[in-house]
């Protein structure tokens, strides 16, 4: 079993997040091509930090994934380089290897995580969140978008996805802050470094 890192500040650090920008009218259009671009990524890689505030309990880890299609690798660590594990999943299931090299698999990966960390991550609706989309296989309420089309917020499956700022990466904005909330347990990402491939690219 490996070793995770509470982390006390992990709170205040959530609580640095900047405002999300304004809601406005948003023009068809802007909408859809910016659907249209979004869904055009197939092939995306980034590096950031991920505080997780569960009760009475906290982590602040590192995060690199790497998704292609389907498949995808996640390695999450907490300070020190502590604790490092590597989440590998794709259409079939998921596996992931600890630090003692140990494997398990499942067939999600928020079960494998929690199960082996103690960690609780919304991983597969991360996967759409962190482009600044919804997650296609819920429905969407309270959906606001600012005047340039993007995301501000949107409730899925009872978590509330806020997205706080946009950063541009090869001419399209990508979200490189946002939180996730539902009931007593929340979870904020920080992006440092994207890198996406479109389809056909």
């Amino acid at each position: 079993m490996m070793r995770w890192w509470p982390v006390l500040i992990a709170g205040a650090w959530l609580a640095g997040c900047a405002a999300p920008p304004e809601s406005g009218t948003v023009p068809a259009q802007s909408r859809e091509q910016r659907q249209q671009a979004l869904e055009q990524i197939d092939t995306w890689r980034l590096k950031g930090r991920v505080a997780i505030i569960n009760g009475s309990e906290a982590w602040h880890l590192n995060v690199e994934w790497q998704q292609r299609q389907e498949d995808y690798r996640i390695e999450l660590w907490g300070p020190f380089g502590s604790g490092r594990v590597q989440l590998e999943g794709d259409g079939q299931g998921v596996r992931l290897i600890d630090s003692d090299q140990g494997v398990y698999y499942a067939d999600d990966p928020e079960s494998l995580l929690y199960a082996h960390t103690g960690v609780n991550m919304p991983v597969s609706g991360l996967r759409y969140w962190i482009l600044g989309t919804t997650d296609p296989r819920y429905a969407s309420q309270q959906s606001r978008r600012d005047q340039a089309g993007r995301l501000t917020a949107v409730q899925q499956a009872d978590w509330q996805v806020a997205f706080s700022r946009y950063t541009r990466v090869d001419g399209l904005d990508l979200p490189d802050r946002l939180s996730v909330e539902r009931q007593d347990l929340r979870v904020k990402m920080v992006v440092d470094y994207w890198q996406v491939s479109a389809s056909g690219s």
